[in-house]
């Protein structure tokens, strides 16, 4: 029907097209016509305000038929569509949608709108797809134009300017193993100095792995006791309250009591007071990666590990973040039967993504681009589909090329394969097929023809043959064209066979068109 539908051209804007969505209120679709009526009433011309009108009188008195808006939704097709000029011949056409219909649709031109319809009969080919950075990833598909979001995953990553890092004043004193103290910015890699073992509540020694150094412009000076200390915003410092917790130099209250290195005990005391403190530019600060208890003693208060630490925790997490992304992308794509993946993000994650082993083999093998995109959400999979576009052309072509190509060996090698109209019908017929391969610009049509001395016939030819009278031998006339193309792929579904609609633009699909534009490979051969 839609082929047949796509072949009707108005005289002037006098075609009608209403799409009613699932479950939208047919009573409002009524009103609103009626009022578009009377509109239609104001045209200039008469004659497209006689079609107008008389075509919207057609859709009104289906629609009321109906008692309600049909499961699927309505898409109902009217107008004029006589061939001669002046003459009235005003058909309508209704279907039911394979699938819910979504979009609300009046619309009066020289064709009818069929784009809604042709994507629903189409052949989905379904594509994975992933948008993620470090911080949350959505995983959907691609089926048709049609975007669907199967999942969303947050991670656990720290930001990336991670707090915790080289924040104390190079004077701050750092107790050594041997009890000695030392301006922080003396200490050297490999240097062993007092740390905390929580889990066994004691102190013991750790080594110094590296350290680090950078500016700051403004610090907090805190002061316990009868001591200060000068660090960085940044900087963790343990806490207890009513547990031993970590807090941001910048979220530390008065009376937070601190931990402090007492001989060989860990005393508790609280900070009496708190200040601003503003850094020359030749000052530099430093901090200590220290292994294997991520922590030392800083004018004996004890503070939190460096950079370094939050780096691998960082690079821990992102790790395991993106191993659970590609197990759960993997998992939907596999069952999905995807043909290919588009994977996208604002940064670099979506190249590590794809470069490393987080995906399934199967599934890192059909990764087809890696496209920047500014978001992670279901923005970010609708911008991904849109910048790949010609990926997706491009893959479709090749898709076509390849089954054409695997279809012209099969014929060469003489198996289950056959190709031309009438060949095709007859293992049609037979229930033999089992897949159908047609073009989407098929030239046979069922013309109804007639010549001058009024002998009429029926047959199927391609669209611009000519026909003789079999009795007189004159020209025939079409009286009228009707398209066979829905038949053939309605009659092949019935007897269970796949359909593939491909382009004659291809090379491949120029040489099969040239050929009749249908074929099919058997599930057995015929005589």
């Amino acid at each position: 029907m839609i082929r047949e539908l796509e072949k009707i051209k108005g005289r002037h804007t006098e075609l009608v097209s209403v799409y009613i969505p699932a479950g939208y209120n047919l009573y409002e679709v009524i009103n609103q016509l009626v009022e578009e009526r009377s509109t239609a009433e104001n045209i200039k011309s008469k004659s497209t305000r006689k079609n107008v009108v008389a075509a919207l009188e057609k859709i009104i008195q289906y629609l009321r038929l109906f008692k309600q808006t049909p499961p699927n939704g309505l898409a109902i097709f009217a107008g004029n569509v006589s061939k001669f000029e002046g003459k009235d011949d005003i058909r309508l056409w209704a279907i039911e949608p394979p699938e819910k219909l979504e979009t609300k649709i009046y619309w009066c031109d020289q064709v009818f709108v069929l784009d809604p319809l042709k994507e629903m009969v189409k052949e989905k080919d379904v594509y994975g797809l992933i948008v993620l950075d470090a911080k949350e990833a959505t995983i959907g598909l691609l089926k048709g134009r049609k975007v669907i979001i199967r999942k969303r995953l947050e991670s656990t990553v720290p930001s990336k300017t991670v707090k915790g890092g080289m924040c104390l004043h190079k004077s701050t004193l750092i107790k050594l193993a041997n009890k000695q103290e030392v301006p922080i910015n003396k200490v050297k890699k490999g240097d062993e100095v007092l740390s905390y073992d929580f889990a066994e509540g004691k102190v013991k020694v750790g080594v110094v792995k590296e350290v680090y150094k950078r500016k700051v412009e403004k610090a907090r000076k805190i002061f316990f006791g009868k001591d200060s200390i000068i660090a960085s915003y940044d900087h963790l410092f343990f806490v207890k309250n009513d547990k031993i917790e970590e807090k941001f130099v910048e979220n530390l209250e008065k009376q937070d009591v601190l931990l402090l290195l007492e001989g060989e005990e860990i005393k508790e005391i609280r900070i009496k007071n708190m200040s601003e403190t503003f850094i020359e530019a030749s000052i530099f600060f430093y901090d200590l990666e220290v292994e294997p208890y991520g922590n030392y003693f800083a004018n004996s208060l004890l503070v939190h590990n460096s950079q370094g630490r939050y780096d691998r925790l960082r690079e821990d997490a992102i790790n395991e973040f993106l191993s659970k992304v590609g197990k759960v992308a993997s998992n939907i794509f596999l069952e999905e039967k995807v043909i290919g993946v588009l994977i996208g993000g604002p940064g670099p994650v979506k190249e590590r993504m794809v470069k490393e082993d987080y995906l399934h083999y199967q599934i890192k093998n059909k990764v087809l681009a890696v496209k920047d995109v500014g978001y992670t959400d279901e923005y970010g999979l609708e911008e991904l589909v849109k910048r790949s576009e010609d990926v997706l052309q491009q893959a479709e072509i090749f898709k076509e090329k390849k089954l054409l190509s695997d279809f012209f060996v099969r014929l060469r090698e003489g198996e289950n394969a056959i190709v031309g109209f009438e060949k095709t019908l007859k293992a049609l017929e037979a229930c033999a097929i089992d897949e159908l391969i047609i073009v989407e610009d098929f030239e046979y049509v069922r013309k109804h023809l007639v010549c001058e001395n009024g002998h009429k016939k029926v047959a199927i030819m391609k669209r611009e043959e000519k026909a003789k009278c079999e009795i007189c031998g004159k020209d025939m006339s079409v009286e009228r064209e009707e398209e066979i193309f829905d038949e053939i792929v309605l009659k092949a579904e019935e007897i269970g066979a796949k359909v593939s609609i491909v382009s004659g633009e291809t090379e491949e699909g120029k040489g099969f068109k040239s050929m009749g534009g249908i074929g099919a490979i058997l599930r057995f051969k015929i005589e």
